[in-house]
């Protein structure tokens, strides 16, 4: 699938959003007035968050109930939960049979089999970086392959940084930025097999995934000096479980395990065995991105594979060896066989939920970024008050995203390097992260955002919807840096994985 085509900046983002104090308060640039309602409670609706732009959510389908909100809610005074990490501080409830991992016995239970796949390492030949090349150009351009998640954080940023005189021009030259949506498992192949190179430039001079899981993939394919010149995190997402509060009540109650990959495959058997989850008696849906193309999809498998290898661990970097593991094989085939996966993109996965609510779409649960599970409660309390609320669950074993600014030399100029590290530098100010968490809901990597302003925007969803604040706390385990190779042999083995065989199946 070829990437979409590069959005200049400089001819986009027209107007100019507006920041004031207080959740009601947060005007952001290219909000939605829905449709449907009366003057007063279309204002009080169209008040949004956050600007879903390119996450493939389209809100003109999404249209408020008359009469939904028509009195303004009161101010809310800056919640405990914002406090720095304190053992005082919430977080998720370990439950009673949270040590009681079942993955082997499921695969025994339902006596799943699966023809086995072949795992392999990946083939990619060593490029020599090329730096610098002479910069010949009348304009400094700086091209960004970046995730979808990030693409109109970064370009309303982008859009600021051109306009700003004291930033947009090096040795007198302008400095163009062009924004990219690329998938980051796509972008790591084009750049580790050499296809982003164009008559001896590279068509990327800034590189910046969801996550670093790819980060070895693609400088193991260099040699000959150091590859990226800059490597910061520009903000961050731990992964969570978003499932409606009903069938969330109902796992807690008859599960009694946090939320893991884990309780997804023993729900999954207990409904082959007859047993209904759901307290409406529909079967279980749970949906997760395709791997081979969306970066949540790719963590979701790292999720799988360190629960299944490393439950009686402390830490443990899984290997090609452990991948051929058979009774492993089959477990990956009964999710893969189980969920829905149709979805090619951390956003579309979202949107029926946000759209349809509990009972108006198929699906249970979904496997997203933190920030989407904000913004589908905060869409669902718009359009539906008194319906059922998406719950946050942090899951036991999690990965937070934490989006990369890799700053490539192989292939660009001294110029264009430069460039790159100044606009790196300027998402990192205090304003410009303040505008990822306004209009993303992304976790702000710097420290000049107070608790207050994280309060403001996101302090409600605390108690309602079960966002735990202390990233601290808010998972069990944290898994361990994983090679990028076996990462990538995973993601193959698993796509080549066909459907699994047993008595219930």
């Amino acid at each position: 699938m070829r990437r979409a085509a590069g959005v200049d900046i400089m001819r986009a983002f027209e107007c100019e959003p507006v920041f004031r104090s207080g959740l009601r308060h947060l005007l952001l640039c290219g909000f939605l007035i829905l449709a449907g309602v009366g003057a007063m409670d279309s204002a009080m609706a169209a008040e949004k968050l956050f600007n879903f732009g390119d996450l493939n959510v389209d809100l003109s389908k999404v249209q408020a109930k008359p009469g939904g909100q028509s009195a303004e809610a009161p101010v809310k005074e800056s919640p405990k939960q914002q406090l720095p990490s304190t053992p005082e501080s919430p977080a998720p409830a370990v439950l009673p049979r949270d040590g009681q991992e079942s993955i082997d016995s499921t695969v025994r239970t339902q006596a799943v089999r699966v023809e086995p796949v072949e795992i392999g390492a990946s083939k990619t030949g060593l490029q020599r970086i090329l730096y610098p090349v002479p910069e010949d150009r009348a304009v400094i351009e700086v091209k960004i392959a970046a995730g979808s998640e990030k693409k109109d954080w970064l370009e309303e940023a982008a859009r600021r940084f051109m306009a700003d005189p004291a930033q947009s021009s090096l040795d007198g030259k302008p400095i163009r930025l062009v924004i990219d949506k690329i998938g980051s498992t796509e972008s790591a192949t084009l750049l580790a097999e050499g296809r982003t190179m164009q008559g001896g430039r590279n068509e990327y001079q800034v590189w910046a995934p969801a996550s670093s899981i790819f980060r070895s993939v693609v400088e193991d394919a260099f040699t000959g000096g150091k590859l990226f010149e800059t490597d910061a995190s520009i903000a961050r997402s731990p992964m969570v479980f978003v499932t409606w509060a009903p069938v969330q009540e109902a796992i807690d109650r008859h599960i009694q395990k946090s939320m893991s990959f884990d309780t997804i495959a023993e729900i999954f058997s207990r409904e082959l065995a007859g047993e209904a989850i759901d307290p409406n008696g529909r079967n279980f849906q749970f949906g997760f991105t395709r791997p081979q193309d969306s970066n949540s999809g790719a963590v979701a498998l790292v999720a799988m594979a360190y629960e299944f290898f490393a439950k009686d661990r402390g830490r443990y970097r899984i290997r090609l060896e452990d991948l051929k593991n058979p009774d492993f094989q089959a477990y990956l085939a009964f999710i893969k066989y189980m969920s829905d996966q149709t979805k090619d993109s951390t956003g579309k996965l979202a949107e029926p939920l946000m759209q349809a609510g509990y009972g108006g779409q198929p699906l249970s649960s979904i496997y997203v970024y933190e920030n989407l599970g904000v913004k589908l409660a905060f869409i669902r309390r718009v359009n539906d008050p008194n319906g059922a609320k998406p719950i946050i669950r942090y899951p036991k074993y999690n990965l937070v995203s934490d989006h990369p600014y890799y700053t490539l030399r192989h292939g660009n100029s001294r110029e264009q390097v430069e460039a790159a590290r100044r606009f790196e530098e300027y998402l990192l100010t205090r304003d410009i992260q303040l505008l990822a968490l306004q209009k993303e809901g992304f976790r702000p990597v710097s420290t000049q955002i107070s608790n207050q302003e994280m309060s403001e925007v996101l302090g409600e969803f605390v108690e309602e919807n079960g966002l735990v604040p202390d990233l601290i706390k808010a998972s069990q385990i944290l898994i361990p840096a994983q090679s990028g190779e076996v990462i990538m042999a995973l993601i193959r083995a698993y796509e080549q994985l066909g459907d699994p065989i047993g008595p219930n199946l």
